[in-house]
């Protein structure tokens, strides 16, 4: 049986491709940017010219005109699919993972059809409820005058489908999304009622200048409910027809992997960098890839890979502006929707998770020979794509020594954590690490990955998760990737991570390496705001905080991080003012003639309200 499942993309997106499943970039004769290694719906006969209102309906035409020798067709987004396994078949119709394999879905897609495909007509979304019949949710979203014409049309050229319309326009089921697979006498006898129908709503003589981009995309919107329609009548008339329901997934709050493959890297002299942030850190990481920008060689084509937390698109859009300045450059922001949450969280360490997203990344990206991951606490000081080039012979990962982490090399080392009262003896017992092993110790806030050395990147990947579920580790990420890259790390340049803490931070580091840190001090290349004492943005001075300043005045929060320091003042001298009243009150009692000049002094400080 010969099928074909096509994925709509309008832009580049994690590939869902198999012997079964064809990537089709939808709108291609409107794009000047041809997705690389995908087949365009501008070939044959088509209306790719229409995709800006058509939508995926561009790609359903194309491949009903163009692909007529397929037992079984199917349309689906690359953010939307069916849900062939039938794991979810109750509740929502849309289900949200939070991570998806394309190439697990693909294999069950393929095995499904092997096995089930020619059992079945029609497999479609299950019925999505709503709270207003589809009448009545279309006029209230959509303009009145296309759902009418549809309507008038339908009565007046296929009257036979006029109990179908009426009874699914007065219902309060919908089928989303345009998604279905058919067998081809179904599909022929879809397409020619859908197209015949639509086009004659768009020639109708109905006024449509004043509709917004969104509205425009009335022949996507209507479709939604014609196949509703379309199934309700096969279904009534045809009591044999083989309809089988299931389940939607829904991609965009999932971290999809492979996020990239081969085909859709820029070259051998891109720089690939990816950082991970939630909401609080966003301004920081916006400082951070600013100063990337700033002092990258521009002849460079820059991707940026940025893995967050739920942040919403209107921040994203805005960190995304910022990005587009600079030619050359690609963002792409991947959704990790919080899967480390549940992991361990040390009591006197930082408080989000988001750290452990860089375990995602030898399975995000597989197929890249090189990846740099920065922390979002960082500023670079030099052009990026130098350390994207560092010699790393043939280890699988290289880094920047942890200098002040050495320290326990000299003695018993306290901590403040009750789990951990001495790291001296915890990184020996608990880590596993020699001498030679702590006195190499690495900073994970700047990674060079060679995937291309590992054997295998995506069972690296799920090692290092199973690390962070396994067991609990005082410095998380940074101690598992210390245990399990122990003798396959490349020491980078110390300048490539210097920490601004104080020299005295230092004191303990053996000599040897207060040499090494001490000379990088001199001439940083990446400024590592480490210390949870020495942030920039928590309001008071600290060393190299200029840098910070410099390239978050260039970003769109800065005046977030501004005000949230005055906010953060005025509660402090909020709390400061009932007690610097009462204390002035019990002076004045004590000493009568400093009453007068001490009330002069509080009015004049406008600052402390009660």
């Amino acid at each position: 049986m010969k099928t074909a499942l096509y994925v709509a993309y309008h832009k580049p997106a994690p590939r869902l491709q198999s012997t079964c499943v064809l990537p089709v970039q939808a709108g291609r004769a409107l794009t000047r940017s041809p997705i690389p290694g995908m087949i365009g719906d501008e070939t044959g006969k088509n209306i790719s010219e229409k995709n800006e209102t058509w939508c995926e309906l561009t790609v359903l035409y194309w491949a009903w005109k163009n692909h007529t020798g397929n037992d079984l067709t199917g349309l689906m987004h690359y953010r939307r699919l069916l849900d062939f396994s039938g794991r979810v078949s109750s509740g929502p119709v849309e289900t949200f993972p939070n991570e998806f394999d394309t190439r697990a879905w693909c294999r069950e897609a393929e095995e499904w059809i092997m096995q089930e495909g020619a059992n079945w007509d029609i497999v479609l979304p299950r019925p999505h409820r709503m709270g207003k019949t589809v009448e009545e949710n279309y006029r209230s979203g959509h303009n009145a005058q296309d759902w009418e014409e549809m309507c008038r049309i339908i009565r007046r050229d296929h009257p036979e489908y006029s109990a179908s319309l009426d009874a699914v326009a007065s219902g309060y089921e919908v089928r989303l999304g345009n998604l279905a697979l058919m067998a081809k006498p179904v599909l022929d006898r879809y397409c020619s009622w859908l197209f015949d129908i639509l086009f004659k709503v768009e020639a109708a003589p109905v006024n449509r200048d004043t509709y917004s981009p969104y509205q425009a995309r009335y022949p996507g919107f209507l479709s939604e409910r014609l196949l509703t329609v379309f199934v309700h009548h096969e279904a009534k008339t045809n009591p044999s027809a083989r309809i089988k329901e299931v389940s939607v997934l829904n991609l965009s709050r999932a971290a999809v992997s492979p996020f990239l493959v081969s085909a859709d890297c820029r070259g051998q002299s891109a720089v690939n960098i990816a950082c991970s942030a939630d909401r609080a850190y966003l301004p920081h990481a916006a400082a951070m890839l600013r100063s990337v920008l700033d002092h990258a060689d521009p002849s460079r084509p820059l991707n940026f890979f940025f893995l967050h937390s739920n942040i919403d698109n209107c921040d994203l859009s805005l960190l995304q502006a910022m990005m587009d300045e600079r030619p050359g450059t690609s963002f792409h922001p991947i959704n990790a929707n919080g899967i480390f949450e549940s992991s361990y969280r040390s009591a006197s360490r930082a408080p989000s998770n988001a750290t452990y997203n860089r375990f995602l990344l030898p399975s995000l990206f597989p197929e890249l020979n090189r990846l740099l991951y920065l922390d979002a606490d960082l500023i670079v000081r030099a052009d990026i794509g130098k350390l994207f080039d560092a010699d790393m012979g043939s280890a699988e990962i290289a880094a920047v020594p942890d200098w002040i982490m050495t320290r326990t090399l000299s003695g018993p080392t306290r901590t403040i954590d009750p789990e951990v009262p001495d790291l001296t003896k915890y990184q020996r017992e608990t880590l596993g690490l020699t001498e030679a092993e702590i006195g190499r110790y690495f900073n994970a806030g700047v990674l060079l990955f060679d995937f291309a050395a590992m054997k295998n990147p995506e069972a690296i990947g799920g090692k290092l998760r199973r690390m962070a579920s396994e067991r609990r580790y005082l410095f998380r990420d940074q101690d598992i990737l210390n245990v399990y890259f122990k003798d396959k790390v490349c020491l980078l340049d110390a300048r490539w991570n210097v920490f601004n803490a104080p020299e005295q931070a230092y004191a303990r580091v053996p000599r040897n390496n207060h040499v090494q840190a001490m000379a990088a001090r001199r001439s940083p290349w990446i400024t590592h705001y480490a210390d949870r004492d020495f942030k920039p943005w928590l309001g008071h001075a600290v060393p190299e905080a200029q840098h910070y300043w410099q390239a978050l005045i260039r970003t769109p929060f800065y005046g977030e991080v501004v005000s949230g320091l005055a906010r953060k003042g005025s509660r402090r001298k909020r709390r400061l003012a009932p007690l610097l009243v009462s204390a002035g009150r019990k002076t004045a009692e004590r000493i009568p003639f400093l009453k007068v000049p001490m009330l002069k002094l509080y009015h004049a400080c406008s600052g402390i309200r009660l």
